[in-house]
């Protein structure tokens, strides 16, 4: 079960995560009369974590309620997430939530959903 923040706000539907790579900001330099090149390693960057899934509720109104919810947490705030395979991600903050359906209905009333966070080091 995956959490955000302590919250099960996922656990109606199906969802998955796809955590990208860290990445590393360095400063190439050459120099006039000097082989090769200069390297300066300037630190470890943030990552983005895409999570993709389905909510699903028994009336509208309760899908409205986790949508506001979730929509919620797009505060600037650093969050810890937990992903369905209880892995934990700490220093992440909700850079993205987008339902990318409109709501529908067939056994209660869903809508397929996309979040980025981004994590920091």
């Amino acid at each position: 079960m995956s959490t955000l923040d302590s919250q099960n706000l996922f656990g109606s539907g199906p969802h998955a995560f796809q955590a990208g790579s860290w990445q590393r900001q360095i400063d190439r330099r050459g120099f006039a009369g000097l082989d090769g090149e200069l390297i300066l390693d300037q630190g470890l960057r943030s990552r983005t974590i895409t999570q993709t899934g389905r909510l699903q509720a028994a009336t509208a109104g309760q899908l409205t309620t986790i949508l506001a919810k979730i929509d919620a947490l797009v505060d600037g705030q650093l969050h810890t997430l937990v992903d369905n395979h209880a892995q934990t991600y700490e220093r992440v903050f909700v850079e993205h939530f987008e339902p990318t359906t409109p709501a529908r209905t067939g056994r209660g009333i869903w809508c397929d959903y996309t979040l980025r966070y981004r994590q920091l080091p």
